[in-house]
């Protein structure tokens, strides 16, 4: 599993760190009576990308560096997650145990120095939580196991389990921060640290120059509202929630995770096409349908072919029936068609082609555990 140079993936998540304030996402975890959500706006310039069905029982190990000394484990349960930069490296998702993570760029992150434990990159880093864990604490308890090994690849996390439990997890000055509990007043996280942003929210300070904090006390507010009277259901009042900190065009999901009923519901915006110079939108900014995954219809079965869909599939309402088998070429496929948008927008990275193929192929290692444990 390893290579014999940079890997890709911190490639990328340079790039990410370079717009991050142009384009701050906003997460958060909202209780309606018996109902438990988490909601999520990724803002980013491209919203390409894959819902992939990650099953359990599949051997597997981290995508690093070959100076370190990967991670190694055996999925214990199945998930789905978004993905824009292949399978394995997903931006967040839900597995079947009611555990979600999403992830958010936040520019002080300084991750662990080199040490004993085995390595992980930051996106990879969600796969490995909702492979392995059902709550909040054993994702938290899991830093004594691994590290995430870019000190490039700024993310902090917010994960919520279905429990109701719910936690932010940062890594400031080389060591894991986590807000829980009492600590956590208000499940909600922007492109700002925690502490930062709950100051904020307590002193009404002025977010009109920063929108990262303007996002996370918007989003705070809307979540203490004693009721949102004015939505259809509650599904509603949280896409009413995102759409209250949306960005318009740079709004590319917004993603609801129905953690009681093992649903997710999302919305996808449209990424202009690139014709020279210009952006052009085939249809009006804003405008999308809502697109219905149920958890439960899936096996999760590793004897069984991977499950993809494109996230801008033409359906809406329920779309299980629609995913399709994945295949390395898939993977390229879209792999190719985000870095290539990332580029053509103006970053400036290069990727050769033997790169690309590797992060494509790098899932065919992958195998699955028999029924006698081999």
């Amino acid at each position: 599993m390893r290579m014999n140079r940079q890997m890709p993936v911190i490639i990328f998540i340079l790039v990410l760190i370079t717009f991050v304030n142009i384009y701050p996402c906003t997460s958060f975890i909202y209780k309606n009576g018996e109902f438990l959500f988490m909601g999520h706006n990724f803002d980013w310039i491209t919203g390409t990308g894959l819902l992939i069905v990650n099953p359990g029982n599949l051997c597997k190990a981290s995508l690093v560096d070959s100076s370190e000394t990967p991670v190694e484990w055996t999925s214990k349960f199945g998930s789905i997650t978004f993905n824009q930069v292949g399978r394995e490296l997903p931006f967040g998702g839900m597995n079947e145990r009611g555990l979600a993570i999403v992830q958010m760029g936040l520019n002080t992150t300084v991750y662990p120095s080199k040490d004993s434990r085995p390595v992980i990159g930051a996106c990879q880093w969600i796969q490995f939580q909702l492979d392995n864990f059902e709550t909040v604490e054993e994702v938290i308890h899991s830093d004594s196991l691994l590290r995430i090994v870019d000190t490039n690849s700024k993310f902090h996390y917010l994960a919520g389990d279905r429990f109701g439990n719910s936690a932010v997890i940062e890594f400031l000055e080389g060591r894991m921060v986590s807000y829980t509990s009492e600590n956590l007043p208000l499940p909600v996280l922007a492109n700002s640290s925690y502490a930062e942003s709950i100051d904020c929210y307590k002193k009404k300070c002025d977010t009109q120059m920063n929108r990262s904090l303007f996002n996370f006390c918007t989003a705070a507010g809307q979540i203490q509202s004693p009721n949102r009277s004015n939505a259809d259901s509650p599904v509603d009042g949280v896409f009413d929630i995102l759409n209250s900190v949306s960005q318009g065009p740079l709004t590319k999901w917004s993603i609801v995770f129905d953690i009681s009923e093992m649903k997710i519901y999302f919305k996808c915006f449209e990424t202009p096409t690139i014709v020279g110079e210009r952006k052009i939108f085939l249809r009006p900014p804003g405008e999308a349908k809502i697109k219905i995954v149920s958890l439960n219809e899936f096996s999760f079965s590793c004897h069984e072919k991977v499950k993809v869909l494109d996230v801008h599939d033409p359906n809406d309402g329920e779309v299980n029936t629609y995913f399709m088998d994945y295949s390395k070429e898939i993977n390229l496929e879209f792999i190719r068609e985000a870095f290539t948008f990332y580029k053509n927008w103006g970053a400036s990275i290069e990727l050769n082609d033997e790169i690309i193929e590797y992060m494509a192929g790098f899932p065919e290692s992958f195998h699955c555990m028999g029924t006698d444990g081999k």
